[in-house]
């Protein structure tokens, strides 16, 4: 049954309910993404460790795969956006993810391999973006059920994380078992597409005085990307060295149960965070996760035990859930249907790939520089200053 309530001049509003069935295609759909990500991402480096490469060479290589993955939405987002067509667009922005990491396996020579690695970020990056922006324009209420579908995702990365933790697979057979893992990832990514219905033709509504057939990207996006690529640079440092700084006080063992637990705080925030911000609005949810942000940097800076690092990992349902929901649902929200993917993606890539590269490229001369306590220290500067800018700055869109 739909929901209807009453707005503040007793017009009538209707909600229009998603179906169950198509709440668990796209629960299904985020699962097998985000299934992948926890074979992928946190197994690239090592990928490229065991290919021999140097950490220098590394960390090019992976600044390479985050370049092309700011730029892939002027141009994959924007293919997406003009033909309507996101399951091929998703469907086939996997093929070449996996066609990428193929050729570049039977590469050796680093100028080469750059190469595949700009190919495969180009392809794989803008996935989880496409999806997004397909869930909020095929939901009926995306601000309520984005987070129901998407934490699915987080269920999956947590069990395929666990599961390669418990059974070391990774611990023998080289490069090439990674290799393998990661397109069978891909493959698993690619058969869920077509569970999930395809696109809803673009409508013309009025929201907030916004016009959806539009073809403008709403005022106050840009200074939206700003502070959201700024407050993120924190998250950044945490993401890039983290892992590092767990293993220096509480040793290897103990560190993907710090990683598990951050991810396990995140499902109460994915599954009720839609709620929060129709009751409290982007602004202060965004608030609140910067907030989070800067605390969670400061116990890090100041507090070098395990119980304290453990307390601070709670955070991450804030930090990363709050953070996620309310760039989601704001692009959703005003950014016009016609425009969503290349919004959708210019969120995901500045925001994430963005603030990742400065936060790693930076953080690494700090971490030398000063150590851990300096690093995570000086890294409250940037939700700070997000923060500050983000309640002066008026071209920002509230409620």
């Amino acid at each position: 049954m739909d929901e209807t309530t009453f707005s503040a001049d007793g017009g009538l509003i209707l909600y229009i309910t998603d179906s169950k069935g198509q709440l668990v295609r796209f629960g299904i759909l985020y699962a097998a993404l985000f299934g992948a990500v926890a074979v992928i991402y946190p197994f690239i480096p090592i990928y490229f460790s065991f290919r021999g490469y140097a950490p220098s060479r590394i960390g090019l290589l992976l600044a390479a795969i985050e370049v092309s993955g700011v730029l892939a939405p002027f141009i994959v987002s924007r293919i997406a956006d003009h033909s309507g067509k996101f399951r091929t667009v998703i469907s086939g922005s996997i093929i070449f993810s996996a066609l990428s990491l193929f050729i570049l396996n039977h590469l050796s020579a680093f100028p080469a391999m750059l190469a595949g690695a700009l190919a495969l970020g180009f392809f794989m990056k803008p996935v989880v973006s496409l999806t997004d922006a397909l869930t909020g324009r095929s939901l009926a209420d995306s601000s309520k059920n984005y987070g129901r579908v998407r934490v699915w995702g987080t269920v999956s990365f947590i069990i395929v994380s666990l599961a390669l933790q418990l059974t070391g697979l990774f611990e023998s057979g080289g490069y090439q078992r990674i290799f393998t893992a990661m397109l069978i990832a891909m493959f698993f990514q690619l058969l869920s597409v077509p569970i999930v219905p395809s696109a809803p033709a673009h409508k013309t509504s009025v929201i907030d005085g916004l016009n959806e057939s539009s073809n403008r990207l709403p005022r106050g996006f840009i200074s939206f990307l700003l502070v959201c690529f700024i407050g993120n640079i924190g998250y950044a440092v945490y993401q890039s060295f983290g892992g590092l700084y767990f293993a220096e006080i509480a040793g290897v063992s103990r560190v993907s149960g710090l990683f598990a637990l951050a991810a396990f705080s995140e499902i109460p925030a994915m599954i009720f965070g839609g709620r929060i911000i129709r009751k409290i609005g982007h602004r202060p949810m965004l608030s609140i996760a910067l907030l989070a942000g800067i605390l969670r940097l400061t116990v890090l800076s100041l507090f070098p035990s395990i119980i304290p690092i453990a307390l601070s990992q709670l955070t991450h349902s804030l930090t990363y859930g709050f953070f996620l929901l309310t760039g989601v649902d704001w692009v959703n929200r005003f950014v016009p249907e016609r425009k969503r993917a290349m919004g959708m993606g210019l969120f995901m890539s500045v925001s994430f790939s963005g603030s990742l590269l400065v936060g790693s490229s930076l953080g690494g001369f700090l971490l030398e520089f000063g150590g851990f306590s300096m690093l995570f220290g000086s890294a409250v500067i940037f939700p700070f200053a997000a923060l500050l800018w983000l309640w002066t700055d008026r071209r920002f869109k509230a409620e």
